[in-house]
């Protein structure tokens, strides 16, 4: 794919944003071939949009979401520094068209996870965690069919279109990610709850797939980057004049107002 291509269809992207629209698939000139293609086109569109990369999301990380999605494993998105705000948090009417939202566990990276000799895994990925963060990612889709897009366009539209942070912890070895529960509440009636477990088994395991596939797209995790690991509550759509508290136990709570 050339750099015209890719920009080309960032800016189909960022049209709907600004619009509030959606597309069923990009046109042929700048649809993306492979999965390359398409994490070139998330990168046009940070650079379209004047953003930079703060870190990343990983998605579909169950088989429910996969195969409602068409796909047979994981994806990424880039997460901006436009996108990452801090709980309580008031949206104004208009920011995002079709808003829905997932509470997910987030991590901010201590240390680099640069190319090793043995793929990553759970277990080798821990100790690079500084904190773990209750979050809350506020999707936004911008492909009307995504079963029928494809894998390629669905990561070309993968950036982050919000991330909601609740308060950091540091000793988040005490509590055993697999096991911890997470309830989503929309004007306080219970829309989503589930465990850690949902995310490939445990977060650890969506942490150590990212390291990996950053590796081979030649841009392996540093210290510093946030990174958002999937869906512990399923998604749960939202609309304006609602709140939503999304809590994560004795890791606190991340509450919206939109």
């Amino acid at each position: 794919m050339t750099p015209e291509a890719a920009e080309q269809a960032a800016e189909i992207f960022l049209h709907c944003r600004e619009q509030g629209s959606k597309i069923d698939t990009l046109p042929e000139a700048c649809r993306p071939a492979t999965i390359g293609e398409g994490y070139e086109i998330q990168d046009a569109v940070l650079r379209l949009d004047g953003a930079f990369a703060m870190g990343w999301k990983v998605a579909a990380t169950n088989h429910a979401t996969q195969s409602m999605l068409g796909i047979n494993q994981p994806f990424a998105g880039r997460m901006p520094n436009t996108a990452l705000a801090l709980s309580p948090l008031d949206i104004p009417a208009g920011k995002f068209a079709n808003p829905a939202l997932e509470g997910e566990f987030a991590v901010m990276l201590g240390a680099d996870l640069p190319e090793a000799a043995d793929p990553y895994e759970a277990e080798t990925v821990r100790d690079a965690v500084a904190t773990v963060i209750p979050a809350v990612e506020i999707v936004d889709y911008r492909i009307g069919d995504r079963k029928a897009a494809g894998e390629n366009t669905l990561i070309a539209a993968g950036t982050v279109a919000g991330l909601v942070l609740g308060t950091p912890c540091t000793d988040w070895r005490q509590f055993d990610l697999p096991s911890h529960r997470v309830a989503l509440h929309i004007d306080g009636e219970l829309k989503g709850e589930g465990e850690g477990s949902m995310v490939l088994g445990d977060p650890m395991n969506a942490l150590a797939w990212l390291a990996n596939l950053c590796i081979d797209l030649g841009q392996p995790l540093t210290a510093g980057q946030i990174i958002t690991l999937g869906t512990c509550t399923g998604l749960a759509p939202i609309a304006a004049g609602s709140s939503s508290t999304v809590d994560f136990g004795p890791l606190g709570e991340v509450c919206l107002n939109f």
